[in-house]
């Protein structure tokens, strides 16, 4: 995951720098440089999977959910790991 990737990321949940730095655990300094990384560290790029599932989990709850999508979606987020 690049930092152009963590600020495409954030931006699909429509939150500011501040925002995804508080949901990351880390300051907005801190922040801002992994925006601007040409590599993040693997903790990032699976906490930013597990942010992204939490919001998911009302619709892998949902019995009409089919199981092999939601396998697919966990693949495509997960294969550059």
């Amino acid at each position: 995951m690049t930092g152009n990737d963590l600020r495409l990321w954030r931006k699909s949940f429509c939150w500011r720098r501040e925002r995804a730095a508080q949901e990351l655990g880390v300051s907005l300094r801190t922040y801002k440089d992994y925006e601007n990384a040409s590599e993040l560290k693997r903790s990032i790029h699976l906490a930013t999977i597990a942010l992204s599932l939490k919001d998911l989990l009302p619709v892998l709850q949902n019995a009409d959910t089919n199981r092999e999508t939601v396998l697919n979606l966990l693949h495509e987020m997960t294969r550059e790991i």
